[in-house]
């Protein structure tokens, strides 16, 4: 295991340097050997040189083994070192690299919120929706339509600087209603196909419950494709609460659920029986969706499945004929596709979607879209009625909604102010007078 100690601002390298025998500076990764207060480790030093960094500062990355008291010992060097030579040496605060490299213009806000989700991501639906986040694609749809709509600002304020002036037009009320439909039909188009961030963090939860012994671990195993949960013939095996993310195909698409798989239910007879018992019960609480297991062949001795909200599956059907439906074979995966179906079928609109192109919005987000379209939608409400005269009809209302729908945008960007929007009247737009 490898463990990593990273430094960045103005003294990085004063501060790591002598420590490290004074390696080059220029980009690049280079072994060293780290020594201070008796220590004397090999390690491999990651050089990052400002502004082409993360942060946008001088950055260094010292990767060594990950012992905790190893790398303790490091910071604690690192940090007398900087007291030494009368550096200013801190311990960074929580996301303040990925603050520093929004501060220093390295980083939308978007994509750093985009880190903070890719962190917390507990879910595949999660963490693709954290990429696309982090990747800036917010940001560069809030660039992309900032720039449609402050060049039309531009024309339209033109107009209003030149309004005494008959025979100069910058844009005519047509032309004008055609440069505001496309901006304004795309953030609809965003919003219809993104998702909210709290329906990613209520994936639904299905639970798979029974006796123990009943097959539970392996048919989890089998629906994931991939072994994560411990399987025995001897019974009890299973004693945590395991959760995976599990892809199934809709009729909307391939969306995701969370399985469950837990202890199976039984008398307790010691403590740590009670403590098991208490989290399967808390599991089975919290599920949107029970798979009740039993064996093929068995009785079914517990209570019925809620109505509405659980499937009898009969396990092991290899061992013996599973009556009517709902039978599977996790070892040879018979029944495996008709169970995702059921299950679907069961959660119809609550999975979550896996759509490539979707994006995951955070209330501040789906605000500031919503506002933007409203007031473009405002804009375009004032020129309508002007679509075949010559002049735009109160031109300062309509520049001041999309004054308003540019702030929007700048909620999410953050780059578009008066002063470029007569930077562009200037350097696009020729009154020829």
């Amino acid at each position: 295991m490898r463990g990593i100690v990273r430094a960045s601002g103005a003294a990085c390298f004063e501060l790591l340097w002598p420590l490290l025998g004074n390696p080059a500076r220029d980009r690049g990764v280079r072994p060293a050997r780290l020594r201070a207060d008796g220590l004397d480790v090999a390690c491999l030093v990651l050089v990052f040189p400002g502004p082409h960094s993360y942060t946008g500062e001088d950055s260094a990355e010292i990767q060594l083994p990950g012992n905790p008291a190893l790398l303790e010992r490091v910071i604690e060097s690192l940090l007398q070192s900087g007291r030494v030579r009368g550096l200013h040496a801190r311990r960074a605060e929580a996301g303040e690299f990925s603050a520093r490299a929004f501060l220093n213009g390295r980083m939308s806000l978007t994509a750093a919120e985009g880190v903070a989700a890719t962190i917390a991501a507990r879910s595949d639906a999660q963490l693709r929706a954290a990429r696309l986040l982090a990747g800036g694609r917010l940001g560069v749809l809030a660039h992309e339509l900032a720039d449609s709509i402050a060049g039309t600002l531009a024309l339209v304020e033109a107009g209003i600087d030149f309004s005494d002036q008959e025979d100069v037009v910058p844009i005519t009320p047509g032309d004008l209603l055609r440069r505001l439909a496309p901006p304004r039909d795309r953030v609809g188009v965003v919003l219809d196909r993104s998702v909210g961030s709290e329906q990613l963090d209520a994936i639904p939860r299905v639970v798979l419950t029974g006796a123990p012994n009943a097959g539970k671990s392996t048919l989890f195993n089998a629906l994931l494709g991939h072994t994560r949960a411990v399987v025995s013939d001897i019974a009890g095996t299973t004693r945590d609460v395991l959760t995976e993310p599990l892809t199934i195909d809709t009729p909307h698409g391939a969306a995701e659920v969370m399985l469950v798989d837990l202890a199976g239910t039984a008398a307790a007879e010691s403590s740590l029986d009670e403590q098991m018992q208490s989290l399967a019960r808390q599991a089975i609480a919290g599920a949107d969706l029970l798979l009740h297991c039993v064996p093929a062949g068995a009785t079914v001795r517990t209570p019925p499945v809620p109505a509405g909200n659980g499937i009898l599956v009969r396990t092991k059907c290899d061992l013996a004929d599973a009556p009517g439906d709902g039978g599977v074979c996790a070892l040879t995966g018979r029944g495996l596709d008709r169970l995702r179906d059921d299950i679907a079928e069961h959660l119809a609109d609550r999975t979550v979607s896996l759509a490539a192109d979707a994006l995951a919005l955070q209330p501040r987000h789906e605000a500031a879209l919503q506002s933007a379209r409203a007031n473009l939608e405002d804009a375009i409400d004032l020129v309508e009625p002007a679509r075949r005269e010559r002049t735009l009809p109160s031109p300062e209302l309509v520049a001041a909604g999309l004054r308003l729908a540019l702030d929007d945008l700048a909620a999410l960007a953050g780059d578009i102010s008066p002063d470029d929007v007569l930077g562009r009247i200037f350097s696009t737009f020729c009154v020829g007078k």
